[in-house]
């Protein structure tokens, strides 16, 4: 989220810099046209590409500016709703979740047995409690089972 604050200045900072280069470009075009010699001198096709140019630059560059702050509103609210959901659940719940959540919606439950410090028979009971609420299932994987997140809250949590 700090990289996204310190970025918008810059893109605003280019976005200031390209409306100044086309304001400069547009009034050498502006200059030239109307005010040039008899000889009837044409504008210089560097002069057309980088007013063309820096007026894209900038358009493109208030576009996502302004789209920016849209997003990151919308992340700052889903994040809010996410820690809401996570408040309505039980401590355990909540850590197994949150692991489940930083190993992308899958880990072995021996490793989120370790990880938790849970003994087996915690783990078991708090994994079962959690696939009655139909927020993970388990699968076998060998001589543990593989935990994972429901697809939906995997969609919401991990992507």
């Amino acid at each position: 989220m700090e990289k996204e604050n310190t970025f918008r200045p810059l893109v605003l900072l280019f976005g200031i810099i390209t409306l100044f280069v086309f304001a400069i470009s547009f009034s050498i075009f502006y200059t030239t046209e109307n005010f040039s010699s008899v000889c009837g001198c044409r504008l210089p096709l560097w002069v057309i590409l980088v007013s063309i140019s820096s007026l894209g630059l900038f358009v493109g560059l208030i576009t996502y500016y302004i789209l920016s702050n849209h997003f990151i509103k919308e992340k700052k609210k889903i994040e809010k709703n996410i820690m809401k959901f996570l408040d309505l659940l039980e401590s355990e719940d909540k850590e197994i979740l949150k692991n489940l959540i930083e190993k992308k919606g899958e880990i072995n439950q021996s490793t989120l047995s370790r990880n938790l410090g849970f003994n087996k028979v915690k783990m078991s009971r708090a994994i079962s409690k959690l696939e009655n609420k139909e927020i993970i299932r388990k699968e076998k994987s060998g001589m543990t089972n593989r935990i994972i997140l429901n697809e939906k809250l995997k969609r919401i949590f991990v992507e």
